[in-house]
Formats: structure tokens, C-alpha cells, sequence
């Protein structure tokens, strides 16, 4: 009879023991680490939430993506970042007193609804104003259409030397006149009859008092020619 009274207090003893170490294990502190990645690239994320709702607290990754928290054996954590879906994280019953893991997250696709927004109250306005806006290239344009004016080519065309062809034909052009004058006489106007009896006559006739150079209507060479659009041009 003391035996079974003796074994009934020991059993007793031990369940009592057994409850506490139980009561001791649920109680006690868990270092949760690990890193929160992207489940698609595998990239770090950085600055994600790591909430614990049963104790009301939680923390964030750093840049690598790497956390820490103080966690009880069977809490559950949400983990969120934005553009992801949250992912709820249960700390085993059995874990020692550290414990790690890699959370990935699956990102969060959501198709919006077109929104148009028009900054006028119909088409009309619209076309309007698309009409009378002012091109940001408009100064830009003015001055390429002046400098390609057909005006400034021609000044320009007529500013330019002569091209090599030309040149060349130039200088065969005086060395075929040097060999034509080769031992002819130079002749003197002042002693030439025939320039004297040309100009007793153009003063007879008033050639002389004749001033329309004066006014512009001399044209000395053909329309085009340089001397033509430098008049022009003044």
C-alpha cells in the first residue's frame, strides 16, 4: 500500500515537471532571421514589412534584404512589400533558440482600368488648341527657312569662286589669247581716227547727257549675273 502511494506522488511529480518544462518552452525567446527576395528574380528586398501581429511589433529588411526579430515558437508573421502579395510565415514549436529562413514574395499583378483624362471640355476645344500651339523648334524653323531662302543661295552662289573646270578653262583661255597677240601691234584709242570720229558723234547725238545709269535703268549685264543681285540685294 506505501508503494502505491509512493509511485502515485512520484508520477504526479514528474507530469508537474513535464507541464512546467512545456509552459518554459512555449515562453521563451527565438532569434528569427533570414532575407526577403523577390521569388522571380531571386533579388533582395529591401525595406519590406516583418509584422508581428500576435505581439503587436515588427521590423524591416536592410538593404540586402536581411532581418531580425525576437519571436515566441508558434508565431506567425506578415511579410509585405509593396507591388507583392503578403505572405504569412508560422515559426515552428520546435525550434531551438535561432532560427532562419528565406521569405519570398510573388509580386502583385493588377490590371487597372483605363482612365482618360482630357484637360479640355470637348473635342472641339481640343483641335483648337492643337491648332494654335506653338511648336518649341517654331524659332528654329523661322531661321533655317530665312538662311535656305532663294535670295541668300543666290548671294551665296554668287559670293563662290570659280571651280577648278573653270579654272582650267580660264587659264587655256588666256594662253590661247597670248599666242593670237603674239606680234601683233597694240593700237592707241587716242590715236585711232575711228575712236575720235565714234565720239565727236556721240556728242553730237547726246549720248553723253544721257543719265539713266543714274536711276537704276542701266542694266550693264544680263538678269542673274552677280552685279544684278548684289543691286538688288542694296
Amino acid at each position: 500500500m506505501r508503494y502505491n502511494i509512493f509511485f502515485v506522488l512520484v508520477l504526479i511529480f514528474l507530469l508537474s515537471l513535464d507541464q512546467n518544462a512545456d509552459a518554459q518552452g512555449q515562453n521563451k525567446y527565438v532569434t528569427f532571421s533570414g532575407f526577403v527576395i523577390d521569388s522571380k528574380t531571386d533579388e533582395p528586398l529591401p525595406g519590406a514589412y516583418i509584422i508581428n501581429e500576435r505581439a503587436g511589433r515588427g521590423t524591416l529588411s536592410n538593404s540586402k534584404g536581411y532581418f531580425i526579430i525576437d519571436v515566441f515558437p508558434g508565431d506567425s508573421l506578415v511579410f509585405s512589400y509593396l507591388g507583392f502579395k503578403k505572405q504569412y510565415h508560422i515559426v515552428p514549436r520546435d525550434v531551438s533558440l535561432n532560427y532562419s529562413a528565406v521569405v519570398e514574395l510573388s509580386e502583385d499583378a493588377k490590371m487597372l482600368k483605363e482612365v482618360k483624362v482630357y484637360p479640355f471640355r470637348n473635342e472641339e476645344e481640343f483641335k483648337l488648341a492643337l491648332l494654335e500651339m506653338e511648336l518649341p523648334d517654331a524659332r528654329e524653323r523661322a531661321i533655317l527657312e530665312e538662311s535656305f531662302s532663294k535670295e541668300n543661295l543666290d548671294r551665296a552662289v554668287a559670293m563662290q569662286g570659280m571651280s577648278a573646270g573653270a579654272n582650267y578653262r580660264y587659264a587655256m583661255n588666256q594662253q590661247l589669247m597670248q599666242i593670237q597677240s603674239k606680234g601683233a601691234i597694240t593700237t592707241n584709242p587716242l590715236t585711232s581716227p575711228f575712236a575720235w570720229a565714234s565720239f565727236i558723234k556721240s556728242l553730237k547725238d547726246g549720248s553723253f547727257s544721257n543719265k539713266a545709269y543714274k536711276k537704276g535703268d542701266y542694266q550693264p549685264r544680263t538678269e542673274g549675273s552677280r552685279d544684278q543681285i548684289f543691286r538688288n540685294s542694296n
